[in-house]
């Protein structure tokens, strides 16, 4: 048998001391209750006496607190198979991220998207990954979708110094994550970096049977990088200026993947992620039963209550 509010089991032991003290001969009653207690329960014409009244009291108290620690005993195990999806997400933390043609910036309007859209997912196991121009675990394929949250929450770029997107990593990475699973679907959260051919990134997708998935967030007009000295600049002095990079398409267009634009839209990318997700993986859950004993003591305790306050008055 267990206990689901074992604690308060620890308060039976204030109220067996006082069973001992009105057990034992030398106590005196009236210096463990009030008056106005020792009055209720003591009246003239009780048949019961009130020693015996207050012990019935006390082990209505035990009895009660027994009921409300929560009494259960297990009647069996359930085995449910519980069919789920499996996604990686990568979330581009390059320091163009930080351009701000998208408010606040790319990275924080990437961040909140995702945030927003893990409540919409059902089904559905994800694993995030932190890529620029390395590749970074942030959380294991996991339906523990409030630890993700609170993991994605306390991302920030402040103290981040990646440069480039290099994507070739981020899909090696996430092929090794996937393991032997027989699909592997990528979802890049990213501007696309700089890079116009995506030849090399199309030929491992398609040797390891990964599906990737495209969210641009760039614009086409692009942005200065702000940083803490100003505006980033070039080598010779130049703003750099980062705009959105139209080739990405080609990487989700030829691994069976997918593109989307960003938009304003709240739930875009829910819907995005929903449409593409697939039945990857079963997982199996036990369910342990439990019957409730609660009523048990709790009915014995109203009953000893009655006898306390409501037995029969003395025969005349």
């Amino acid at each position: 048998m267990d206990f689901e509010q074992i604690e308060l089991l620890y308060l039976i032991i204030p109220v067996a001391l006082l069973w001992f003290f009105i057990h034992s001969k030398n106590s005196h009653i009236e210096d463990l209750f009030s008056a106005e207690v020792l009055a209720k329960i003591s009246l003239n014409n009780h048949k019961t006496s009130t020693k015996t009244r207050l012990k019935l009291l006390l082990l209505s108290m035990i009895l009660i607190l027994i009921a409300l620690s929560r009494p259960t005993l297990e009647s069996g195990e359930i085995k449910v198979s519980k069919q789920l999806s499996d996604i990686i997400i990568a979330i581009d933390m390059s320091k163009s991220m930080l351009a701000n043609d998208i408010y606040p910036n790319r990275f924080e309007f990437a961040k909140n998207k995702l945030l927003n859209s893990l409540d919409k997912i059902e089904n559905t196991r994800i694993a995030i990954l932190g890529f620029a121009n390395q590749a970074f675990l942030i959380s294991p394929l996991t339906d523990d979708f409030s630890s993700l949250k609170f993991l994605i929450k306390n991302l920030y770029l402040d103290s981040i110094s990646l440069t480039g997107t290099n994507i070739l990593n981020i899909l090696n990475s996430a092929n090794e994550l996937f393991d032997h699973t027989s699909t592997k679907q990528l979802l890049l959260l990213t501007d696309g970096g700089d890079r116009t051919d995506f030849s090399d990134e199309i030929d491992f997708a398609n040797e390891h049977n990964i599906q990737v998935f495209i969210f641009d967030v760039a614009s086409e007009h692009g942005s200065s990088i702000p940083i803490e000295s100003g505006i980033l600049e070039d080598a010779y002095g130049n703003l750099v200026i980062v705009k959105s990079n139209p080739h990405i398409k080609d990487l989700g267009k030829h691994t069976q993947g997918g593109y989307l634009k960003y938009s304003l839209g709240g739930e875009v990318l829910s819907k995005f992620i929903n449409n593409f997700k697939q039945l990857s993986s079963s997982k199996d859950t036990s369910i342990i039963q439990k019957q409730q004993l609660f009523y048990y003591p709790l009915s014995l305790a109203l009953l000893l209550l009655f006898f306390v306050f409501f037995s029969l008055p003395r025969k005349p």
